[in-house]
């Protein structure tokens, strides 16, 4: 009875529909990068947690606003006195209200992932449980900012106390998340907010050890919180402290040392799926039965090379545009997730996919778009095939625009005797796999002077 009073005279109902107005809004009114690849957020219920995740830059900052304004609702009643004779215990009232503000924050959270699994589930895509972990750190900090929000609103009830609350919440926040996704300065300390930077694939999830870490620190701070708001004596608001320190305590040490530890690939989605030597994720199995037949061919085509690849998967480990891809001379990767290309692309296509490089990617991120880098694998490609093809990849549209010189260069190639080219395409291949020297230049010297 008294919880259900709480949800009908405090701030709880408000401040979980200022949750999912927000979050919505920003979803389907802005063209963002969650509607795009590599990490659309209707293409797996995991990206779609994560860019809530992302979107608690802003979230979390009302969430803390709306605790701090509720937590005000007894001084500017005037009714602290009056409550502080009362028989019943200050925790009784305190277990109520932020169970109220809590609940319902949750609650608005909740809803928005709701709406995002519809969209997956309406746009065809992955489905699995790998969310949970991501969308329970969420809820959880979710619930640890509206408490601590009502314990620092009871604590300093003046009329600034709840706008700069939030104003130094988000401030916080925005400078966590420029300073991992902008800068690239990662700092165990940034994870002490539940902020991450935008998903740089559909086959990643959070780290265990990031889950494990905020999971006891969320705790500690949603302990804290409630402590604080229903202390009532200064022993009291000391001893509240106690699980924040020791949270933070366990959380730090757990935390990866290292930005690379941050994200790990979705166990379900990024399993692999093989036929023979041809593996690629359960997210994408669709395209086994398209990819099979080119890639065996293009292995064939590839194994008169010395040390050459006798496998083809689809990377499925977390990367970035913006970073070099790894490497394996026995392996040729495929990645769907940034050349989404891939994903519709017929049988000659994928087939010049796999013999693009003599089978390695470039030495440069996707997003660099370097003439040499993707003509040489261009023409490394043509070789096996015969003919000159634009390859499904990142940079491929702005490429276009620059193709007249690659041409020359595969005229040239073209023009020189069969054991030369072959030489030179073994050439390329060691200049790829360790990433010194110019690849264009191995194939044909001057080519882009």
């Amino acid at each position: 009875m008294v919880f259900r009073i709480e949800l009908r005279r405090s701030i709880a109902p408000w401040a979980g529909l200022a949750l999912a107005v927000v979050a919505l809004g920003f979803l389907f009114l802005l063209s963002g990068p969650w509607w795009k690849v590599p990490a659309s957020w209707t293409a797996n219920t995991t990206t779609t947690a994560l860019w809530l995740r992302f979107f608690l830059v802003f979230l979390w900052p009302i969430a803390v606003g709306a605790g701090a304004i509720q937590g005000m609702r007894d001084s500017r009643s005037g009714m602290v006195e009056l409550l502080s004779t009362t028989s019943r215990p200050g925790w009784h009232r305190a277990l109520r209200l932020a169970g109220a503000v809590g609940a319902l924050s949750a609650l608005g959270f909740v809803l928005v992932f709701g709406v995002g699994l519809a969209e997956v589930l309406g746009h065809g895509g992955f489905v699995s449980v790998s969310f949970l972990p991501v969308l329970f750190v969420g809820l959880l900090a979710i619930v640890a900012g509206s408490w601590v929000g009502l314990a620092v609103g009871r604590l300093l009830p003046h009329p600034l106390t709840a706008p700069a609350l939030a104003v130094l919440t988000m401030a916080v926040s925005i400078l966590v998340w420029a300073s991992g996704a902008l800068s690239g300065a990662y700092s165990r300390f940034g994870l002490l907010t539940p902020v991450f930077s935008e998903p740089r694939g559909m086959l990643t999830t959070t780290a265990t050890s990031v889950d494990l870490g905020q999971t006891a620190w969320f705790a500690g701070l949603a302990a804290t919180g409630f402590l604080l708001l229903a202390a009532d004596s200064a022993r009291a608001r000391v001893l509240g402290l106690l699980p924040v320190v020791a949270a933070a305590a366990i959380a730090l040490p757990v935390f990866p040392a290292f930005a690379d530890g941050l994200m790990a690939a979705d166990s379900v989605a990024a399993r692999k799926l093989c036929d023979g030597p041809i593996c690629v994720s359960r997210a994408h199995e669709d395209r086994l039965a398209a990819l099979a037949g080119p890639g065996r061919e293009a292995l064939a085509l590839l194994a008169k090379l010395p040390g050459a690849p006798t496998r083809i998967e689809e990377r499925t480990a977390p990367s970035s545009v913006t970073d070099r891809p790894a490497r394996d001379p026995g392996v040729v990767y495929l990645d769907f997730q940034v050349n989404d290309d891939l994903l519709t692309a017929d049988a000659s296509t994928l087939r010049a996919a796999v013999l693009s490089g003599a089978g390695l990617p470039g030495c440069v991120p996707p997003s660099y778009g370097d003439s040499s880098d993707l003509g040489a694998r261009m023409i490394a490609a043509g070789y096996f095939t015969g003919e000159l093809k634009q390859l499904p990849e990142y940079a491929g549209s702005w490429f276009r625009l620059e193709s007249a010189p690659i041409e020359q260069a595969w005229a040239k190639f073209r023009a020189l005797p069969a054991d030369v080219q072959f030489a030179r395409i073994v050439a390329l291949r060691q200049v790829l796999l360790t990433c010194d020297g110019d690849p264009i230049d191995t194939l044909v010297p001057g080519a882009l002077r």
